[in-house]
């Protein structure tokens, strides 16, 4: 017949110089069999050469999930040849050579997809909120995402990506001095339609990659008014794409940086290091990954160091050679044996800004925990005991009270859950910060001595809070008497052994903690707080029981290479060392840490007396 006629070409054409070898094969014998009763199959199984059961399709051949029987029928013997050919499965193979699509229904109802017409002219601006791929990502994404030997590499060719095939296309002009050429991004539900596409012709299932790479195929611009993507035109053919992408105007008057905010021109030049499609060398990966290893010890390190603080762990001295002589067990339902060191008082911060312009900075959300207040008090179950003894405040700017969220980020300035609200003018915000912290003082029981207090700062992704505080005129890197920073996202990282960032309310539901109203910045800096306390009672706890505690469902990043724990241990041997200070600053101050440190009458809450009644 014709089908078998046409099948048998195909098969010599990829065989080149060896199309001989067909000569005399009969694709009909490769044909599935009639279904038999239990009684012949059994009969028929005790006397041939195998008993495979032949799973016929409608194509008329037996299927089979490898090519390589029938791609390599020419290298069998006569003999070979003739056992039972027709119950090998071979409907793959058959697949490979006629090109025929694995769910041709879908594929069918795929390719009538139309678009609708954008409704833009050239250079007009996209939606807001529209999301893209780049055209370097699509083109390298078998490379990038699935390699060089996946047979679906083909349809991402320059020919294939645009038969039969319409694309939207939208460009940005980059900053000169990035020495980036233009960009040219399709939507992205345009691109996830070509992965079905390909999916339908050959039955597998490529997706957006998920992770860290996922916001690469999802990028969306316009944050702190920052350029979007202009619209450049439509495109229905390999020529009429590149007859666009030769003539992407020059850059437009209303996409000048210089009416950005600071945090969108650092956000947009960030999204724009995302559209960068080049792959990395080995080389080049080796140097990450000794990065990501000391990242990984250094968070490590950094929870040794608050459970020193919390009195949960003792630092290894003279009295203490080594970490051997530590307890062995951890009661939270009886005060720590050991008293926190240095007295330190942890000050969590947390900014919300009007997400239109996130130069315009709304409510100020403050969180304090004295340790010398929590001394003589079990933590309690994953340290709720301490809860209590968190201070809290929510400060929101008066001037910008108008800017109120609701579009992208949930707008709860209104639920400040552990006391009042207070609306103030923006110039007292940093007096007050500025007081609370390097205010802080206590009384060296030594000399009698009013000395500066050891603080250290805790945020929820520090870099970006840092950011904000420079906003409303205080510069963490100029605090005269900080420790050291702790970001509860790097502690969480390394509790559950994740490369990937987790919000504040995923870690909070990770420790069992209940919480609501979130991005109120008032609670956010408790729960902040109460995270770092969670994190690092469990981490004690883990540490001493010597077995390893796992988020549900999350497999560690270390495990897939079990002989390289990828820096995911700090080592037994070590109690934290001491504080890092500010990040690449000079704090200007040392401590002399003791555990006899006393607070005066007031303690810090003094620092800001006469400015709101700390």
């Amino acid at each position: 017949m014709e089908e078998d006629a046409a099948f048998l070409r195909n098969l010599k054409s990829l065989s080149g110089d060896q199309s001989a070898a067909w000569d005399g094969f009969d694709p009909s014998a490769w044909r599935s069999v009639p279904a038999e009763d239990e009684g012949a199959k059994a009969a028929r199984s005790a006397t041939e050469h195998s008993s495979e059961t032949v799973l016929s399709d409608d194509t008329g051949y037996a299927s089979y999930d490898s090519a390589e029987l029938i791609l390599n029928f020419h290298k069998l013997t006569p003999e070979e040849r003739g056992l039972n050919t027709h119950q090998y499965k071979l409907n793959k193979a058959r697949q490979y050579v006629t090109e025929e699509p694995a769910n041709p229904k879908v594929l069918e109802k795929l390719e009538k997809t139309e678009w609708e017409e954008t409704g833009l002219a050239l250079g007009d601006v996209s939606p807001e909120g529209q999301t893209f791929v780049p055209w370097r990502l699509v083109t390298s994404y078998p490379d990038m995402f699935i390699g060089k030997t996946n047979r679906a590499a083909p349809l991402f060719s320059y020919e294939a990506l645009h038969k039969n095939r319409v694309w939207d296309l939208y460009y940005i002009n980059c900053p000169l001095e990035t020495g980036m050429r233009p960009v040219v991004f399709v939507p992205t539900y345009q691109f996830a339609h070509l992965l079905a596409v390909i999916n339908a012709k050959l039955g597998i299932r490529l997706t957006i990659p998920p992770g860290k790479n996922e916001e690469r195929f999802m990028l969306s611009f316009g944050v702190g008014n920052t350029p979007r993507p202009r619209f450049l035109g439509r495109s229905t053919s390999a020529g009429s794409f590149k007859n666009l992408r030769d003539a992407i105007p020059a850059p437009h008057p209303d996409d000048d940086l210089a009416k950005a905010t600071p945090l969108g021109d650092d956000e947009f030049r960030r999204l724009l290091g995302l559209t960068r499609a080049d792959r990395k060398s080995r080389k080049r990966s080796d140097r990450n990954r000794l990065k990501r290893i000391r990242e990984h010890k250094t968070w490590g390190r950094c929870i040794k160091r608050v459970q020193r603080y919390l009195g949960l762990r003792r630092k290894v001295g003279a009295e203490m050679p080594s970490v051997a002589g530590q307890l062995a067990t951890l009661d939270l339902s009886q005060p720590t044996s050991q008293s926190p060191e240095g007295s330190v008082l942890f000050v969590a911060i947390d900014i919300e800004a009007w997400e239109r312009d996130q130069s315009t900075v709304t409510e100020v959300g403050i969180a304090t925990l004295d340790t010398t207040e929590i001394q003589h008090i079990p933590p309690g179950d994953g340290g709720r005991q301490w809860f209590s003894h968190i201070r809290a405040r929510h400060i929101r700017i008066r001037e910008n009270s108008w800017a109120v969220n609701g579009r992208w980020v949930a707008n709860r300035a209104e639920w400040f859950g552990f006391g009042k609200s207070e609306f103030v003018n923006q110039s007292f915000v940093e007096p007050l910060i500025r007081g609370l912290i390097d205010g802080a003082t206590f009384v060296d029981p030594i000399d009698g001595a009013t000395k500066p207090r050891p603080v250290v700062l805790v945020f929820h992704e520090a870099s970006s809070d840092i950011k904000y505080l420079k906003l409303v005129g205080y510069h963490v890197g100029d605090a005269k008497n900080v420790l050291e920073v702790v970001d509860t996202c790097k502690m969480h990282q390394y509790l559950i052994q994740s490369n990937n960032q987790s919000s504040l309310g995923a870690v909070l539901t990770y420790l069992d903690i209940p919480h609501r109203h979130l991005h109120n910045a008032g609670n956010d800096a408790v729960y902040t707080l109460q995270a770092m306390i969670g994190l690092a009672v469990k981490k004690r706890q883990m540490s001493l029981e010597k077995t390893p505690r796992k988020k549900a469902g999350h497999v560690p990043f270390a495990e897939f290479k079990p002989d390289d724990k990828e820096g995911w241990t700090s080592g037994s041997d070590t109690d934290g060392g001491d504080p890092v200070g500010l990040p690449d600053v000079e704090t200007g101050w040392e401590a002399t840490r003791g555990d006899g440190w006393e607070v005066t009458s007031g303690g810090d809450w003094e620092a800001t007396s006469g400015d709101g009644g700390w």
